[in-house]
């Protein structure tokens, strides 16, 4: 397995982006992943494709943040059937997990949990059976500075 750090073909900010807005009250992060644009750009730069075992950093949660909810939203459904998961890198949070993509939707969860973060950390996303290749989602979290 492999977790991707770059962001080729999608825009996951920089570590401070929330914090950045002077803004200490409730903040919504998102990024739009229209995989068809990753995988265009990860040919073009000659980069390893992304495989089912793999994972990709999508969002960076600063340091002192309470993240309240996390998940995503599809808005182009995948033709193929497989299935989606975001959490925390290293598993201990799970945001939505074995979520169908194949169908237009949000899937979220936590919101009953807050999770408080001491160090910054991303959100990252994986697939269970096969890669998507026509998939667009957004990516959210919810979350505000409680440094």
């Amino acid at each position: 397995m492999t977790a991707y750090t770059d962001s080729l073909g999608f825009n996951k900010g920089t570590a401070d982006a929330y914090l950045a807005q002077g803004n200490d009250q409730l903040t919504v992060m998102s990024v739009e992943l229209n995989f068809a644009t990753i995988i265009a750009a990860r040919t073009a730069a000659g980069v390893s494709a992304l495989t089912t075992s793999d994972s990709l950093q999508v969002l960076r949660i600063p340091a002192g943040s309470v993240v309240l909810s996390a998940g995503f939203t599809v808005t182009t459904a995948e033709t193929t059937n497989t299935t989606g998961t975001i959490s925390l890198g290293d598993g201990s949070v799970t945001y939505a997990s074995t979520i169908a993509i194949n169908a237009t939707g949000t899937s979220a969860a936590n919101l009953a949990n807050p999770t408080v973060y001491s160090a910054a950390d991303t959100l990252d996303i994986s697939f269970a059976t096969a890669m998507p290749t026509d998939l667009v989602v957004k990516a959210w979290v919810v979350m505000a500075d409680v440094s």
